[in-house]
């Protein structure tokens, strides 16, 4: 980014400007303008050289604040700091300009010394925090660039594995549906009455998730041997059995996202979830504890699928009966632990793959239910064959699914006329929830879900909603089953009854968690709002704690203690000494005064020699008096050249709320107070409040 190196006076009096003028020139390329239209003409051209503008309140013609109306207004002066120009005491004047970008005042008459520090200060600060919300942004971008691109690419895998399967096999888009909910009720409840497995909750979700590419190498069967109704040869059977080498050499050239670990689940899975506990499967012979517990499991779950389900060659079996010939052995040798899991979990599996409910209230769109859909309900008239539109249909719901799981997005939707909600089975993975909820706004309680601004702001927007403007997004902070409070972007979008427009009928939601990207951007943030020097707070650091103890003082009043402070005579140090040197006595100088005061204290460098206190709780005169004048003798040792030096500084000081609420105002006074010190004789504290000088009250 170009250095910005151009400085702006505008201001109807020439005298003033030749003043502001001398002050800065030494540093900075000045333009000048005597009024509004001439101002507005200069920053068109060069807005981007543009290093500060110093503008006067009271100009010729219109006035500086309808100025910087029409500059906030064009977004031109976002980073750069704007000083009003003012013959007052400037509290009314950065009162009124503070919402149109003023960062500060300068009052008349100008000490040229004050004003090029103030202005260099500004400049910095302008600059450095610019820089780093330029790369906050930018990291922010390529985060959710690379998060899009991992999504993309594991929603492509995916979908077309399980499409290829899906129009090869009929039955296959069912098929892979159950194996999920299949294999993690068994896992599941591995992980409960098998501790030495050592399951954790994720490999269950993450091996439930694999179990339905156990079938991927099925691509490589020719499609007459795969749909044949008949009875395979040998030969053929032989070919069939191939699939699990060909699922497993599939994998193997697959990239996952997940890592190693996810690779290696799904590469056993796909090779040997036809391997026997006797040893008598295919394609290796493995038998007992050399087949992972977790491809038992899917082993398992595919024989038991298998078997309730209608297929060209066979009826569907009842789920008991299903259980009963696996616990007999006639589907081959299983796992002890595996069969005593199935037997367990037989109720549950039968009550989730029939369609009934498994808790009151609770609607589920079962696989027995879509077995009673006609091809005219879902839009597929047109094809002749019912398990053809069936196994479309089907894998149009798997395929929606897996976009839904495999995306960072929870989708859920609400229906007014019901009071009933349904959420996705994300959505009911992370918060723990039943996929359907009727009464729902009788279990709704804000107070328990939502943080209470965040809960009124939702309300205010969601009333504001309407045909014409039917969506809204916010961030806000939900509640986990863990006790966290994780950072989500809520979209929410309302629906409206066609007939009549201003009736609401519920709405469709999302949720994304943002959790990293708030994270990293709160410490971009935080790095913004810190000097990199002495690793204090700088001075934006500095007003946004300070505003923080401002909304705490309206609910428990409270005064503070605003003290304003430079090294005396540190430029003839810098000098003499380098600016090695000079940077070891600025940070042994913050670390002196960081030490001194509470940890909720604010300690902060302003830039150059210049450093802010504000004592917490603090109006007493006399106890300030002490604590401030331990800061106007220090010690710091220096490693370069190796020597140990007692520095001064002149100190001023001003009280929130005595004499007055912002902080900018706050820290002209004690920077007041602080020119009273120097003029005394350096190394000394001074109040604001002491000051007799009218003139210099102003």
């Amino acid at each position: 980014m170009r250095e910005r190196k151009m400085i702006l006076i505008v201001d109807g009096r020439a005298e003033e400007r030749l003043a502001l003028q001398a002050s800065l020139r030494s540093g900075y390329e000045i333009m000048e303008a005597a009024d509004g239209n001439e101002a507005l003409q200069i920053i068109t051209e060069s807005a981007p050289q543009l290093a500060a503008l110093l503008l006067a309140a009271d100009l010729p013609g219109q006035d500086g604040f309808t100025l910087l109306r029409i500059l906030q207004d064009k977004g031109w002066l976002r980073p750069v700091p704007i000083l009003l120009l003012d013959g007052d005491d400037g509290e009314a004047a950065l009162e009124r300009g503070a919402p149109l970008g003023v960062c500060d005042v300068l009052t008349k008459p100008f000490r040229p010394g004050l004003v090029r520090r103030r202005v260099d200060c500004l400049v910095e600060l302008y600059r450095h925090r610019y820089e780093l919300e330029s790369a906050v942004q930018e990291h922010a971008a390529r985060m959710r660039d690379q998060d899009a691109r991992h999504h993309k690419t594991n929603l492509s895998l995916i979908e077309t594995l399980i499409a290829a399967i899906g129009f090869r096999n009929p039955n296959s888009s069912i098929h892979v549906q159950r194996m999920r909910e299949i294999t993690s009720i068994l896992l599941t409840d591995v992980r409960e009455h098998y501790p030495e497995y050592a399951l954790t909750s994720e490999q269950v979700r993450l091996i439930s998730e694999l179990s339905i590419l156990h079938d991927i190498g099925k691509i490589g069967i020719p499609d007459e041997i795969l749909n044949k109704q008949g009875p395979l040869t040998p030969e053929e059977y032989q070919l069939v059995q191939a699939h699990t080498v060909y699922g497993g050499e599939l994998v193997e050239r697959i990239d996952f996202q997940g890592g190693e670990s996810t690779r290696m689940y799904c590469y056993e899975i796909c090779r040997h979830h036809h391997e026997r506990w006797d040893g008598k499967g295919y394609p290796d012979g493995l038998k007992g504890e050399e087949i992972p517990i977790w491809v038992q499991a899917v082993a398992v779950a595919d024989v038991y699928e298998a078997l309730i389900s209608r297929r060209v060659y066979k009826s569907a079996y009842e789920a008991r009966e299903a259980v009963d010939m696996i616990l007999r052995g006639e589907c081959g040798a299983f796992h002890p632990k595996i069969l005593e899991a199935l037997r367990r979990t037989a109720p549950q599996l039968t009550q989730n793959l029939s369609g009934e409910s498994a808790h009151p209230g609770e609607l589920r769109t079962s696989f027995v239910q879509r077995d009673q859909l006609s091809p005219r309900s879902v839009g597929l008239e047109h094809l002749s064959m019912p398990e053809d539109a069936q196994m479309l249909f089907d894998l149009e719901q798997e395929k929606y699914r897996v976009i839904a799981q495999l995306s960072e997005d929870m989708i859920f939707t609400y229906n007014a006329l019901s009071d009933a909600m349904e959420f996705s089975e994300k959505f009911c993975k992370v918060f723990q929830l039943p996929p359907y909820m009727s009464d729902y706004q009788t279990f709704l309680i804000p107070s328990r879900i939502f943080y209470p601004e965040e809960y009124k702001e939702l309300q205010r927007r969601y009333q504001a909603l309407s045909w014409t403007s039917p969506e809204l997004e916010m961030d806000l902070r939900l509640p986990l089953p863990n006790g966290s409070r994780p950072w989500f972007h809520l979209v929410l979008h309302i629906l409206t009854d066609r007939n009549d427009r201003e009736r609401k009928l519920g709405f469709v939601g999302k949720l994304t968690n943002i959790n990293r990207i708030k994270k990293e951007a709160t410490e971009w943030q935080k790095r913004a709002n810190t000097d990199p020097l002495t690793r204090l707070c700088n001075r934006a650091g500095a007003h946004v704690l300070f505003e923080e103890l401002r909304q705490e003082s309206r609910q428990s009043p409270m005064e503070l203690t605003v003290a304003f402070l430079d090294i005396d005579y540190f430029k003839e140090l810098n000098d003499t000494l380098g600016h090695d040197a000079g940077d070891q006595i600025l940070t042994s100088f913050g670390q002196s005064i960081r030490r001194l005061f509470r940890p909720d204290d604010i300690v902060s460098r302003f830039g150059g020699d210049e450093f802010l206190v504000v004592m917490k709780k603090m109006g007493d005169k006399t106890f300030a008096r002490q604590k401030l004048e331990q800061l106007c003798r220090q010690e710091v040792r220096l490693e370069t050249p190796g020597i140990t030096l007692t520095v001064s500084s002149s100190i001023g000081a001003a009280f929130f709320p005595r004499d007055g609420q912002a902080f900018d105002d706050l820290l002209r006074k004690a920077d007041q107070a602080l020119y009273t010190s120097k003029r005394e004789g350096r190394g000394r504290v001074s109040f604001y409040e002491d000051l007799s000088d009218p003139q210099a009250q102003n």
